[in-house]
């Protein structure tokens, strides 16, 4: 604060002495408002812009990489702010996000881990730093109106969807669960509605029906993070701003509710192909998705349930594969690199390329057969589940 209060003083000055001899208007406490904004940092430093990102989890850190690398000849990452280290692992040993530790790689960034950004201290470092504009990927954490008075440029955010579709926590799982014929990512501007801010810059391409959510994400995160990196010198000099920006038509908003751990159950009697697949695609990340099964003892009275996860799957669409199918039973279909055949009650057909018993790895379809020891496999109602507290 003294030093401050010092860079002020020598700051007016200077002022007094350019301004007399232009007899322009001066104040006796402060100097003009134009000099009041500079602080010590500007006015020793190069005149590139300041940005404060904000991000948590790996795909955030791969954001902040690029940006880094691609726009450090345009604009400085003076200030990452990212959730504190959190118990990870089976010795729950304190792990900073992955954000942090890139972060800690770039010296001349500083590293803000609030609990919160309501966080009164974090809210005041922040202000003392007076970024340009604030980013934000995957950060995770609700920004209070406060925080987005901050950057004199606005909270510019990249979210994972085709805005005003798929609003909320979860927008690339819900929108892999749904069907979306296209995925995509929007550059917007934060407002204190969850990602209802006006629209900088949207992009689309086709839903290949064949990654999950994890490779999407990430996919869609780097593209977004190119769309950034073209729209921040418009940014920068003024040519897009919160104004500028299209509004979102409310009337099409899709919300991504948050993903519930009981709707990792599949349930083949009620639920079809499509369906299945969608699911297993979109909740591959958490809680992943699983089924029971039952193996046909000759000896047995009774059937003792056991549950697999779903790895890789697709649509049985030829009929002709499917002819091998019968009743619940799972079948190895032919050919290298077959999958699990999969008769669903409703006359639809599923392939299984990879599947998790419990207590094991993820397998290929022929290794979790060959564990069988010879044994039909056949697929089950799912038990009645105790009810969420």
């Amino acid at each position: 604060m003294r030093i401050q209060r010092l860079m002020m003083i020598f700051l007016t000055a200077i002022t007094i002495r350019i301004a007399r001899p232009f007899n322009l208007p001066l104040s006796a406490n402060r100097p003009p408002a134009l000099l009041r904004s500079l602080s010590c940092t500007r006015l020793f430093s190069s005149a590139k812009p300041t940005v404060c990102f904000l991000g948590t989890p790996e795909v955030a850190a791969s954001c902040l990489e690029k940006l880094q690398r691609k726009g450090a000849a345009d604009f400085d990452i003076t200030c990452v702010v990212t959730q504190p280290a959190r118990p990870a692992g089976r010795k729950k040993k304190l792990t900073p996000t992955p954000v942090q530790t890139l972060a800690e790689t770039f010296p001349a960034m500083k590293i803000l881990t609030p609990e919160n950004a309501k966080n009164e201290t974090f809210l005041e470092e922040l202000e003392a730093l007076e970024p340009d504009l604030c980013v934000t990927a995957a950060y995770g954490c609700f920004l209070p109106k406060r925080f987005l008075k901050v950057p004199k440029l606005g909270t510019v955010n990249i979210h994972p969807s085709l805005l005003p579709r798929w609003r909320g926590a979860s927008p690339v799982q819900r929108s892999l669960e749904a069907g979306d014929t296209q995925l995509g990512v929007t550059v917007l501007y934060t407002v204190s509605a969850m990602d209802a801010g006006p629209i900088i810059s949207q992009v689309s391409r086709p839903n290949d029906d064949v990654k999950g959510a994890s490779q999407e994400l990430e996919e869609l995160f780097d593209l977004g993070t190119e769309e950034l990196l073209k729209a921040l010198p418009s940014i920068f000099s003024g040519q897009i701003t919160f104004d500028t920006a299209a509004e979102q038509d409310e009337e099409q908003v899709t919300k991504a509710k948050m993903i519930g751990k009981d709707e990792a159950i599949l349930d083949f009697s009620t639920m079809g192909a499509v369906e299945v697949h969608n699911r297993a695609r979109g909740l591959e990340m958490w809680p992943g998705t699983y089924f029971y099964f039952y193996l046909e003892e000759d000896d047995a009275s009774s059937k003792t349930l056991k549950k697999v996860k779903v790895g890789k799957s697709a649509v049985i669409s030829n009929t002709e594969r499917a002819t091998d199918l019968i009743g619940s039973e799972l079948t190895l279909l032919k050919g290298k690199g077959a999958g699990l055949g999969v008769l669903l009650a409703d006359g639809s057909a599923l392939e299984l390329f990879t599947v998790q018993p419990e207590g094991k790895k993820m397998m290929d379809a022929k290794s979790f057969v060959n564990g069988l020891g010879g044994k039909k496999v056949l697929w089950a109602i799912p038990p009645p589940q105790p009810e969420s507290i």
